[in-house]
């Protein structure tokens, strides 16, 4: 039997899929790179905050918004360039999560990594069961990978389905696109068994090479009390 998890606020629109944003009122959550142009980094942030009711996505394109929260003016001003598109500069989730807490106030934002010596790092099991575990509180996760090239990147996962010692990862993938019927764009697979000496035991379905993720994301708010209605 096919069981699937999801998060709570994700809407199935006839346009595309929404979430409850910053306004109370559904609103777009989606954008493939070059929409809005900028690194799938900031792309990924940007979805995650509207999840959690941060932002609306009119936020991200209308400049008169920061007038009116002061939020949504840090993030315009520190991410954007004259709303023209996202910025690039290569922002590390440490980075963006400090950031983040900043502008809130207090820490809500939290990074956690499987890379050795580091702060905030864990095993790959721990990193695991917190995907998992955020998931399972219907919260959406940040997550960072990379491959055999040591190329980098982020997308945000909204659901899973496990399957043995699998997780399969249903992803939001800012680089590729997303039609009006679907829900995730990617699938990301973690094993719960793979060793922190087997980095490359992720698989990336989309591209279906061999990845690491390798660093995650979250926030610790509560999302909106909406149930999935699909």
């Amino acid at each position: 039997m096919f069981t699937a998890k999801f998060i709570k606020n994700i809407f199935l629109d006839k346009e595309c899929i929404k979430a409850i944003g910053r306004s109370g009122k559904l609103t777009r959550v989606f954008a493939k790179q070059g929409d809005l142009d900028g690194s799938c980094t900031i792309y990924s942030l940007m979805m995650l905050l509207i999840f959690h009711k941060f932002l609306d996505w009119e936020d991200l394109i209308d400049g008169e918004r920061a007038k009116e929260n002061e939020f949504v003016d840090n993030i315009q001003s520190h991410f954007l360039y004259g709303l023209s598109g996202l910025c690039l500069g290569g922002d590390v989730m440490d980075d963006l999560s400090n950031d983040l807490n900043s502008f809130l106030g207090e820490k809500l934002s939290e990074v956690l990594t499987t890379v050795p010596m580091e702060y905030n790092s864990v095993s790959r099991r721990e990193l695991h069961l917190k995907i998992r575990a955020q998931l399972d509180a219907r919260k959406p996760v940040m997550l960072g990978f990379w491959g055999a090239t040591g190329r980098g990147h982020c997308v945000v996962a909204v659901g899973y389905k496990k399957e043995g010692n699998l997780l399969h990862l249903f992803c939001l993938d800012p680089g590729r696109p997303l039609s009006s019927v679907q829900v995730w764009n990617n699938v990301i697979d973690i094993d719960y068994l793979s060793r922190d000496d087997d980095a490359m035991s992720d698989i990336n379905y989309f591209t279906g090479k061999e990845v690491c993720v390798a660093r995650i994301l979250i926030i610790h708010n509560n999302p909106t009390e909406f149930d999935c209605p699909f």
